[in-house]
């Protein structure tokens, strides 16, 4: 079991361990020079380790990247101070960062008198009440005797026997507070394993560089071990990596990470905070044995009388539903608060307040990725991959979630099969009861967003299979059902029927390159593309280039996605190249064409969306 200490600087943390363990975690000459823990000390027994943290508020941030959920907290107190500032402080941030169990000592006990001791009770329970705190045990210590530190060390080694071995099913996360070499096996890195599982010669990788790391052996608990478990302090022998490519904050992981800068919290606020909370105030984020600046945007609502806000980052954290992160504010630098992490993304949210945003972020929310997963799907908000990196699921555990329902994919989005069927038939009988249009001979016909009964998340999806699979067509910025009476002269129907499988791609060949591959003279070929192109068949979109509508909608939804997660909206020739794989001469083409439908307008080297594809 992990024990964390914490407590007021020179309230005899070190010593407290010194006596149950019998080793000084004060390790650097500077910490020994100036009586008082700098940096994380650790100790081991057999059943028992612990993490002695620094008391000095100087030193708040490397108490934090000590502390994890799963460790059992032991908070110091002397008994001739009594409770101080940073006793409180200490036992918010272990609030904070969701640890449930605790014991407490009351140090030094041979320099009171009895009536002081029981004064040192009281403030004891006056401060603990309403606390995970509230009804720890309380063992008396004195350097004097061995009576207290006996049945202290006693009742930890009770705890830790009841202890059960935490399996989760979450990718396997180390963060990482250490890093040194060790000669003749090379480097190692020290650290709590906060979910999951890792094994010897198990691939892993290293955030945030993202290399594939192998773990060469392993050390949990101080003890030699084929695997670690979540809650484990352990060090990792690593190949593949060097001394000078990892640092305190990193993190050593099953799956590669990614890194967010926009973390959304249940936000809990420090009671000692002196202030009220500001929009946009400048705070530091500690996450585990990372830290970053950053600024918090409180949420204008937020359900059941919670407090959310959106944490956005100067540094990218790895972070994911269910962390825990403390922020303290920068110009005071106190705690002002933290909570539990409940959505993250890469960049900042650009409209945070909206129902939509909301109703996502409450999807995640929710306390199980069971009921997210439902909850997501029936809002049309459930993809995939965010969905998995999000909540850390492992590709196993994803899977096993697809399993349990029969999935269609529109896009991104994933439905049930029951859904697909209810978003087709709903699309299909609102087409058809639609108003008819002068500029479609009169044929029933709707812009995407006059779909009403679907949701607006769902809409351009359900469009886009529905067009891939013939069901409707798509005109003038309208959809609208197949026109049974049209047919094709002979000589066209042959030749679409060559050219649809040549076209059906992301990018499409030039008319050039197709002439050749039917062995047709370009000329011909040409005027007879041009007439499937007044078939609504193809879409000419420059010099000896033509699409397949449904693909040119594939290219204008990559497009709109791009310009929706950019942080100002617009998207360059390049971005767009790399993201769709489209060269970039071609590149140059379909974005020229876009500008002259209206749907993007060029900006510099920049091009931003003036309205909806659909609509153009």
């Amino acid at each position: 079991m992990i024990i964390t200490l914490a407590g007021h600087v020179d309230h005899g943390k070190t010593s407290l361990v010194r006596a149950l363990t019998g080793v000084d975690t004060d390790r650097l000459a500077e910490e020994k020079a100036r009586g008082l823990t700098i940096d994380l000390g650790f100790a081991y027994t057999e059943h028992l380790g612990f993490v002695d943290v620094p008391g000095h508020q100087k030193f708040i941030h490397n108490m934090v990247a000590g502390v994890a959920s799963h460790q059992h907290a032991l908070l110091v107190i002397a008994a001739d101070d009594g409770p101080m500032p940073q006793t409180a402080e200490h036992l918010e941030i272990l609030t904070l960062l969701g640890v449930t169990t605790g014991t407490i000592a009351l140090t030094k006990c041979d320099l009171v008198d009895s009536q002081r001791l029981s004064t040192c009770r009281d403030e004891i329970a006056a401060l603990m009440r309403g606390t995970f705190l509230q009804d720890a045990p309380l063992f008396e210590t004195s350097p004097q005797g061995s009576a207290g530190y006996q049945a202290l060390n006693d009742h930890l080694h009770e705890i830790a026997a009841a202890e059960q071995t935490l399996i989760d099913e979450s990718s396997f996360r180390l963060a990482v507070d250490r890093a040194f070499t060790v000669k003749g096996a090379g480097v190692v890195v020290t650290g709590t394993v906060h979910c999951g599982a890792v094994a010897v010669d198990q691939q892993v990788t290293h955030f945030p560089s993202g290399k594939t790391l192998r773990v060469r052996s392993i050390r949990a608990q101080d003890q030699t071990a084929d695997r670690a478990y979540s809650g484990n302090r352990c060090a990792l022998n690593l190949v593949g990596t060097s001394l000078d490519e990892l640092k305190r904050g990193d993190w050593i992981t099953a799956k590669p990470a990614a890194g967010n800068r926009s973390v959304t919290i249940r936000l809990d606020q420090a009671a000692s905070f002196p202030r009220g909370l500001k929009h946009w105030m400048p705070v530091h984020v500690y996450h585990a044995t990372s830290h970053s600046t950053g600024r918090l945007a409180i949420f204008t609502d937020a359900p059941d009388d919670e407090v959310w806000a959106e944490v956005v980052c100067d540094d990218a954290l790895a972070c994911y539903r269910g962390d825990r992160i403390v922020l303290r504010d920068q110009a005071l630098d106190a705690t002002l608060g933290g909570g539990e992490v409940l959505y993250v993304r890469a960049e900042q949210a650009r409209r945070r307040n909206t129902v939509e945003h909301q109703t996502l972020v409450a999807a995640y929310a929710v306390p199980s990725m069971e009921q997210s997963f439902d909850q997501l799907m029936a809002a049309g908000e459930l993809r995939l991959e965010e969905f998995g990196h999000i909540w850390n699921v492992p590709e196993a555990g994803l899977n096993a979630l697809k399993q349990q329902q029969k999935l269609v994919a529109l896009d991104d989005v994933v439905v049930s099969e029951n859904q697909w069927q209810t978003l087709k038939d709903t699309c299909l009988r609102e087409i058809a009861a639609a108003p008819p249009k002068q500029t479609l001979q009169g044929q029933p016909a709707l812009h995407a967003q006059e779909l009403v009964n679907i949701p607006r998340s769902l809409r351009q999806p359900t469009l886009n299979a529905l067009l891939k699979s013939g069901d409707i067509e798509q005109k003038t910025g309208h959809y609208l059902l197949p026109n049974k009476k049209a047919s094709l002269a002979p000589e066209l129907a042959e030749l679409w029927a060559k050219l649809e499988p040549l076209l059906d791609q992301i990018q499409a060949p030039s008319s050039g390159d197709l002439a050749k591959q039917l062995n047709r003279p370009l000329a011909g070929l040409e005027k007879q593309m041009f007439a499937l192109a007044k078939e609504r068949l193809l879409t000419h979109i420059g010099t000896h280039r033509f699409y397949l509508p449904q693909r040119l909608l594939e290219v204008a939804d990559a497009v709109q996605s791009m310009a929706d997660s950019s942080a100002n909206g617009s998207i360059t020739v390049k971005a767009f190249r790399d993201q769709t794989g489209i060269g970039r001469n071609v590149a140059i083409e379909v974005l020229e064409y876009f500008d002259g439908r209206g749907f993007t307008k060029r900006q510099g080297n920049d091009r931003v969306i003036l309205r909806p594809f659909d609509e153009c």
